[in-house]
């Protein structure tokens, strides 16, 4: 599992504003946590897949559609 600052990835989508927050982290999806604030977990190998955790309103800043 790697932590990352929110500040981080708010910087990592800044450099990259044209891609998701998933293709930004290199994760296949992001999961919201409502009790996150200021981390974002990226787990290696969830059911086979690598995954982040970020809080929601990371997520829905970033989200795209």
């Amino acid at each position: 599992m790697t932590s990352l600052s929110r500040a981080a990835v708010e910087q990592l989508m800044t450099q990259h504003p044209d891609v998701t927050l998933e293709v930004a982290l290199e994760v296949f999806e992001v999961f919201a946590s409502g009790s996150l604030t200021d981390e974002v977990y990226v787990l290696d190998d969830v059911g086979g897949k690598r995954i982040a955790i970020a809080p929601t309103a990371l997520k829905e800043k970033y989200r795209r559609g």
